[in-house]
């Protein structure tokens, strides 16, 4: 599942900024639309995998810039990577437009970080033969898993809250983080109990049977026939 990467927004920010990518791009080319509609500057690196076209859009660290309350349209290329905020500490858009040219296969990725922003087609399509959304992410992490919360039994939250990974108390959370160092009790909970709409586990491994959590985050990828996506930034 690691060959996916990018996201989605339904909200539409005021300014628009001059386009961001390759000069050579046509009509009929992937498009990344960045929404940022929070109160605060994002920059995002680029990482561009080794499978993607030469023309496409090289890896680069800190390179899009989207500004609170801007929009963002960055054109890659022939393209197959991932973007991800805050130093690499955020939400991990993952998205491939070359199986084949005019579709995408994109995941969101908590496994390094995680933050408020969603990836998903820009014209708001479902999955393709279902009603079901196709926007990955989540765009208030600590509402999403407050809600998990309450239905959680004492012991285990009192263990969760003793990893570090959760803050608060008994009755509400007030922080969630993640990153590769993090137990597998923190996530399991996210994976299965709280349901984050990413993966937060890697997924099945070759010669290893996958856990519950794992066989969760492989099903976590979605295949749209567009190529024009929109990634939204919450907070």
């Amino acid at each position: 599942m690691h060959f996916l990467l990018l996201a989605l927004g339904l909200m539409e920010a005021a300014v628009v900024s001059a386009d961001q990518g390759v000069s050579n791009w046509s009509p009929g080319d992937p498009v990344i639309t960045f929404v940022n509609t929070s109160t605060k500057n994002k920059a995002y690196d680029v990482e561009t995998s080794s499978v993607a076209g030469p023309s496409a859009f090289k890896s680069c660290s800190g390179c899009i810039t989207v500004g609170a309350g801007k929009t963002v349209i960055f054109h890659p290329g022939p393209w197959n990577g991932a973007l991800t905020a805050n130093h690499h500490q955020g939400t991990r858009h993952e998205l491939n437009f070359l199986s084949p040219p005019g579709t995408t296969w994109y995941d969101d990725d908590m496994e390094y970080g995680m933050s408020d922003e969603t990836l998903g087609p820009s014209d708001h399509r479902k999955k393709i033969g279902s009603s079901e959304s196709a926007v990955s992410g989540e765009p208030d992490t600590l509402a999403k898993a407050n809600a998990a919360w309450s239905h959680t039994d004492p012991g285990k939250k009192q263990a969760l809250l003793n990893t570090g990974y959760l803050a608060g108390d008994m009755n509400r959370l007030t922080k969630v983080r993640m990153d590769k160092q993090a137990p597998g009790l923190v996530v399991d909970w996210l994976q299965i109990d709280a349901d984050f709409n990413a993966y937060i586990g890697p997924g099945s491994v070759a010669g290893k049977s996958p856990s519950q959590a794992d066989k969760i985050a492989d099903k976590k990828s979605t295949f749209v026939e567009t190529n024009k996506m929109t990634i939204t930034i919450y907070e």
